[in-house]
């Protein structure tokens, strides 16, 4: 009762000023369980400094529509950008909102898609191996390193690995036997790579040559560069 009592004497110095926007917010969806119908709410915070400004119950398109109508026009007119994830609903309710505002992809989201699709095509190929084959269990145990960004991974530190006879080898050998399972999985992995770099090096002239380059990609990869394709304006302004 102490704490619910401070909570609700705290809520009153917190309450949303609906005359003011921060230039730059972002806004993202996350598990609320039971205080919303869907599950899922909304947090909306400054860009810059990263603070919250309030959290939206719901992330569907009437709460979020009734929600910011609360601010004045001045306020969301005064709003430049609105960093985002690649959930396409946003999109108009942005434009209409915020009229001034342009959209950035959020660079967490972007990678998300490739890594998923690398992480898809790794079970597939599992499975085509057969369960409790070499490959699975190869698959399986090492799958953070197909994950992990090339130029993290160690080239000089040499352990035995039970999958592979234990042999001494450094991860980086171990990623180069995983990709010799499948050609499936080495282009997934080039692929995730790739965009791994451009974000990385935010290289606009990369990031249009990787995405018109998807021609003989397993479907998954395909599926997933169609969708930032889609976005790759965005994705650019994130660059700006």
């Amino acid at each position: 009762m102490t704490i619910m009592r401070f909570t609700k004497q705290f809520t009153e110095y917190i309450q949303p000023n609906y005359h003011w926007l921060p230039a730059d917010i972002a806004f993202d969806d996350f598990k609320s369980g039971k205080f919303a119908k869907s599950g899922m709410s909304l947090l909306v915070m400054g860009s810059v400094h990263h603070r919250a400004i309030d959290i939206i119950e719901s992330r569907t398109s009437n709460f979020i529509r009734s929600y910011f109508l609360k601010y004045s026009f001045a306020a969301r007119k005064a709003v430049k950008t609105v960093t985002v994830d690649l959930y396409s609903p946003y999109r108009p309710l942005i434009h209409e909102l915020f009229p001034n505002a342009i959209i950035i992809a959020d660079h967490f989201h972007i990678v998300v898609q490739a890594f998923q699709a690398l992480n898809s095509v790794r079970l597939h190929v599992m499975k085509q191996a057969g369960n409790g084959s070499h490959d699975w269990r190869a698959l399986k145990r090492y799958w953070k390193l197909l994950m992990k960004d090339s130029a993290e991974l160690d080239y000089q530190h040499y352990s035995k690995r039970i999958n592979f006879q234990n042999r001494q080898l450094c991860d980086a050998d171990v990623v180069d036997r995983l990709l010799n399972m499948s050609d499936e999985l080495k282009k997934a992995y080039n692929y995730y790579q790739q965009l791994l770099h451009v974000i990385h090096h935010q290289d606009t002239e990369s990031l249009s040559n990787l995405l018109n380059s998807a021609a003989g990609m397993p479907e998954q990869i395909k599926k997933a560069n169609r969708t930032l394709r889609k976005h790759q304006a965005e994705i650019i302004n994130s660059f700006k």
